[in-house]
């Protein structure tokens, strides 16, 4: 077990919110794998030293790390890292570019899974009004695609259309969380979209899938769809 990870090389934090500063860096250093399951922190103290911040602001950083289960104190032992973290960095943009590329495709691969059976059900189970919920979403993306955008907010507008074609509310909740964990990776990393042209024609041939009552087709469609380059 690896104990006691060198804080010390990080730049010092500013006065602004210190506790949410500290908890980015320790979220830092397990997605860049700095830190791992069952290795110890630094003492409050030494940690404090290390990051020129007073012992409270760290002690109510591990408290909130610690609320969301990513550390875990063992009384007369110290702080752990605990399995699994269960949010994602609160922000990407405090990290290397090849750890936002890693968590981007973690995100991608969540979001795949819950969107491509959504897919797979949407097929069995759309309705004549759900299909014009997608054939207005589509003419609306192509003709006035800024005013699409407004509405529907990145490229997940589309997939919550299907979800609710899908007739099943716990995935629909699913799809809620996956797509948040989406947003915040993508948002804050940087990733530049695909174009909306080649978007659109995508769209267009999963809602022909979709209405046409296809559902291998759907599913084949969509898991292009998310094959998503960054």
């Amino acid at each position: 077990m690896e104990q006691n990870a060198d804080f010390a090389g990080y730049a010092r934090l500013d006065k602004q919110n210190i506790p949410q500063q500290i908890v980015n860096q320790i979220q830092e250093h397990i997605a860049a794998q700095k830190l791992k399951t069952g290795d110890q922190l630094p003492s409050e103290r030494e940690l404090a030293i290390q990051l020129n911040v007073s012992r409270s602001a760290v002690r109510e950083a591990v408290k909130i790390l610690v609320s969301i289960e990513i550390l875990e104190v063992k009384h007369g032992l110290g702080t752990f890292v605990k399995e699994p973290q269960l949010r994602p960095l609160t922000d990407l943009s405090l990290v290397e570019d090849g750890v936002k590329k890693m968590l981007m495709r973690q995100a991608i691969e969540v979001r795949a899974l819950i969107d491509v059976e959504v897919t797979r059900l949407a097929a069995m189970h759309a309705t004549p009004a759900d299909i014009k919920d997608l054939e207005d979403y589509l003419a609306m993306s192509v003709v006035e695609p800024m005013k699409s955008k407004r509405k529907y907010g990145h490229d997940l507008g589309f997939e919550k259309i299907i979800a609710k074609a899908a007739k099943n509310i716990y995935l629909s909740e699913l799809q809620k969380k996956a797509h948040s964990f989406f947003e915040e990776a993508w948002n804050s990393g940087g990733f530049i979209p695909r174009k909306a042209e080649e978007r659109n024609i995508q769209h267009r041939e999963i809602v022909d899938a979709i209405k046409n009552k296809n559902p291998d087709l759907a599913v084949r469609l969509m898991k292009e769809h998310m094959n998503i380059n960054i």
